[in-house]
């Protein structure tokens, strides 16, 4: 009984260990393929949906950001460096004071030519002076000559034809008269023995009033002798008296026209003067303008972008010493193909992105166009002004720029990446409410980088649904699955 069990058991576990071994060898059925599933569940795609709207032609443009106003600060003179008020990063203002130079030999300058000026006003204020005291001195002399000859040419001849009481009287007169011309003419000598001691005439005024006053002493004495004369009665004395008074009253009046040309050295005198006070001022302002110098300003307001020196250098005329960028300046200069060239208009709106501001689109507009284009690129230089600007924006960026030359007003628009090419075609594979696609031949007009404008009429509408990615794998009535 026991090995009826046992044979039965080996039998069943040799029959079981067959059927493991023939489940084992069995050929296993296949994985789907892509097609296969495609076919199941829809070829997978991605899709967005056709609307209606504006689209702008743009040109592009790429360029670097540079500064209008950008100056490089340096002095007019040379000289040792003593300040610099500045660091990179710095803002300044327009005329601020950058850097100051060594200023001791520049304000020594100043100040002897300051007093080379004082001196000028005062030899001109001499000159002046001693003009109008010899011009007062030369015309009274004249004056005075001529009244001495007048009175001798009477005397005269009054002498060749006396009147015994007459000549008595005249001769007493004559006596009255050189007494009173005595007294004036030594009031007038010691008056300008006190101005030449003390510097305010020339020794050649004083030698003309000694002159009158010796004069004055012989007309006086020959007035007293010529009455002693006529007292005596001595009729050809008086004759010959009354000549040599004649001859003396010419000679004074001949030397008193001759000292008139001092009126004429005074006046080049006064001339002298005048062009050394000319030169003083001069002196003094160029003194001045050598002094301002010394102060270097920054003609354009903005930010220090290089500080080239430091305190203690000494520096030549025209090296750079700083730089000042006024940010409120910046643009994009660019090139543009010649083909397009005539599309573009001065102030035509530019959207700019730079590079190192990702993130981020700054508006400007086109500024200038430059007249001559690259012979060997065909390319001609652009000029874009920045309308807002940023902190981060800096000179020497890499920017891009589309120059906006066209809008057109609703427009059917269909998303770029929806554009099939194939074999020359262009089509557009909108997706139906069964998920089934159905393929639209179109023809492109104008495109930017989202957006195509197709030529009309089309079978496309606002509203469908054309497949964006995936949509190499398609065809007509190709079923698709829509990705979220």
């Amino acid at each position: 009984m026991k090995r009826n069990i046992a044979v039965a058991l080996i039998i069943a576990l040799v029959i079981a260990g067959l059927f493991a071994a023939m489940r084992k060898n069995a050929p296993r059925t296949p994985p789907p393929t892509t097609a296969e599933l495609w076919e199941q569940n829809g070829i997978p795609v991605k899709t967005t949906a056709v609307t209606m709207g504006d689209m702008e032609q743009t040109v592009e443009v790429t360029g670097d950001i540079q500064a209008l106003d950008k100056a490089t600060l340096s002095a007019k003179i040379s000289g040792r460096v003593a300040q610099v008020n500045v660091r990179e990063g710095d803002r300044v203002s327009k005329g601020q004071t950058i850097i100051v130079l060594d200023q001791q030999d520049l304000q020594s300058n100043l100040v002897a030519a300051r007093g080379g000026l004082e001196a000028a006003v005062a030899r001109l204020s001499q000159a002046k002076t001693s003009l109008k005291v010899t011009k007062i001195q030369t015309d009274a002399a004249i004056t005075q000559a001529k009244a001495q000859l007048d009175a001798a040419n009477a005397r005269l001849a009054v002498a060749k034809n006396p009147a015994r009481s007459q000549e008595r009287m005249m001769a007493e007169n004559t006596v009255a008269e050189a007494k009173a011309n005595l007294d004036r003419v030594t009031s007038d000598y010691k008056r300008n023995q006190n101005l030449l001691n003390q510097g305010a005439i020339s020794q050649s005024t004083f030698e003309m009033a000694e002159t009158q006053y010796k004069i004055a002493q012989t007309q006086h004495k020959s007035a007293v002798e010529r009455l002693s004369l006529i007292t005596e009665g001595g009729r050809t004395e008086d004759v010959q008296q009354a000549e040599a008074q004649v001859a003396v009253a010419k000679e004074a009046l001949r030397t008193a026209e001759a000292s008139a040309a001092q009126n004429l050295l005074r006046k080049e005198d006064v001339k002298q003067a005048e062009a050394g006070l000319s030169q003083a001022r001069a002196s003094v302002a160029i003194a001045e303008q050598q002094l301002s110098y010394s102060y270097v300003k920054s003609p354009v307001p903005g930010v220090v972008s290089a500080r080239l020196t430091e305190p203690g250098q000494v520096i030549n005329p025209g090296q750079g010493l700083a730089e000042v960028v006024n940010l409120g300046s910046l643009y994009l200069k660019g090139n543009v193909s010649e083909k397009i060239f005539a599309q573009l208009n001065i102030g035509q709106a530019v959207r700019i992105n730079i590079d190192a501001i990702p993130g981020s689109t700054f508006m400007g507009s086109l500024a200038e166009i430059y007249p001559s284009g690259s012979t060997s690129s065909r390319n001609f230089p652009v000029r874009i002004a920045l309308s807002e600007g940023s902190s981060k924006i800096r000179p020497g960026m890499f920017a891009r720029g589309a120059i906006v030359t066209e809008t057109k007003k609703d427009i059917l628009l269909v998303p770029k990446d929806a554009i099939d090419h194939r074999k020359g075609t262009e089509s557009v594979f909108s997706v139906g409410d069964d998920n089934t696609v159905t393929r639209h031949i179109v023809s492109v007009i104008q495109e930017n980088r989202k957006y195509v404008q197709i030529q009309m009429p089309t079978t496309l509408k606002t509203g469908d649904i054309v497949v964006t990615e995936g949509r190499q794998n398609l065809q007509q009535g190709s079923k698709v699955a829509l990705e979220k």
